[in-house]
């Protein structure tokens, strides 16, 4: 039964893709490194190349997949990517090689609808291998943002707190800091440098930062730029808290935080907290309430998806809408397939502005089909 589910799911991402696409099996570690953190490196297979550098058995599908695109030159012209294949990731159970399948939307301008496409493709994808009743949880990384935002908070805090949106422990510390008047410490620095550039605008620090590593003969590692060293120690000095201010900003963003609803009533219960803590919101939950509109046109069944205001991806290139589908039967916290829209990852790969992109995986070895089965998978 696992070849024919499996030809079945094959022949609905080709269906829905103008491309089914295979990337190298071996690739650059270093951009999985700089893009999710020194912690993936214990679930990387990694060796060294010999024109030097790093590689790595391939972990996933979508950052191979954004990389072909942007080697192919397509830039942003709209393109739907489908794949099937083997993934190489050290877990704490299941094999560390198992297959991934999923879709890629590329460059296609609306929004909400491709969000739409996307989520129905992954429960008709999860119904194909015998999932009818998946348990959907939903999140939005753009709401999140769009409050931080509209907060009383210093632009270092607001970058910090949406990096690490997806992320609960350091994002609970980070707002428990924010309220009980402790600095966020980002690593060690020379405190009195931090102090003296935190009012200097950040073209003037670079300058200082880049003068005094001239004069005093000091070498970079590391990878990091004298701007970027400047910038830290900036948001070294200026991530303090302890203020009112940063008190009742910490209290709103623990209460959104806390917000669990059925997509029914997601909107609403959004729409309430904004109207309590008087900020607005109206752009962003607009969004989010066509997108929830055009999800019930897909045949999402809205009453059995669940709303997250804290759910997020750990990846920070993540964007917007995030999604998993669960089997009741699966241990908690296995996720059968997963996705999200990630704009930003197009432009860190050199696109010169954010191309819009969202997408899924399915994770084929907890749906019982594994690597070595035979059939026409690639």
């Amino acid at each position: 039964m696992a070849p024919d589910r499996l030809r079945a799911l094959r022949a609905l991402i080709a269906d829905a893709a103008d491309e089914m696409i295979d990337p190298p099996i071996l690739q650059p570690a270093d951009v999985f490194l700089d893009l999710a953190g020194e912690d993936i490196r214990r679930r990387l297979f990694v060796t060294a190349a010999t024109t030097g550098g790093e590689l790595c058995l391939r972990p996933d599908f979508t950052i191979p997949v954004c990389l072909a695109h942007r080697a192919q030159g397509t830039g942003s012209d709209p393109v739907t990517y489908g794949y099937v294949g083997p993934v190489f990731r050290q877990r704490r159970s299941g094999a560390a090689e198992f297959l991934q399948a999923g879709v890629e939307w590329i460059g296609h301008d609306d929004v909400e609808a491709t969000d739409a496409r996307a989520l129905a493709l992954a429960l008709s994808a999860a119904s194909t291998l015998g999932l009818a009743n998946p348990r959907i949880r939903v999140g939005d990384a753009t709401l999140f943002a769009c409050l931080v935002e509209a907060l009383p908070l210093s632009p270092a805090w607001r970058r910090r707190l949406v990096a690490w949106f997806g992320e609960p422990e350091r994002l609970g510390g980070a707002i428990a800091k924010l309220a009980g008047g402790q600095p966020l410490s980002i690593g060690k620095g020379p405190a009195g440098l931090s102090r003296a550039l935190a009012g200097v605008e950040p073209e003037e620090a670079h300058n200082i930062v880049s003068d005094m590593l001239g004069v005093a003969g000091l070498t970079l590692v590391g990878g990091r730029t004298s701007d970027e060293i400047a910038d830290r120690l900036r948001d070294t000095a200026t991530l303090q808290a302890g203020n009112d201010e940063a008190r009742s900003a910490a209290r709103v963003l623990e209460r959104y935080l806390e917000i669990r609803a059925p997509l029914t009533e997601a909107a609403a219960a959004i729409a309430a907290f904004a109207r309590a803590e008087g900020i607005d919101l109206a752009e962003a939950l607009a969004r989010f309430e066509r997108r929830v509109q055009l999800f019930k046109e897909a045949g999402v069944p809205l009453a059995d998806t669940t709303f997250a205001a804290d759910f997020g991806r750990r990846l920070d290139y993540y964007t917007g809408l995030v999604f998993e589908l669960y089997d009741p039967a699966q241990p908690e916290g296995a996720q059968t397939i997963g996705g999200g829209r990630y704009d930003r990852l197009l432009s860190l790969f050199g696109a010169p502005e954010p191309v819009p992109a969202v997408g899924f995986s399915v994770w084929l070895d907890r749906f019982g089909i594994e690597t070595g089965i035979g059939g026409d998978w690639s």
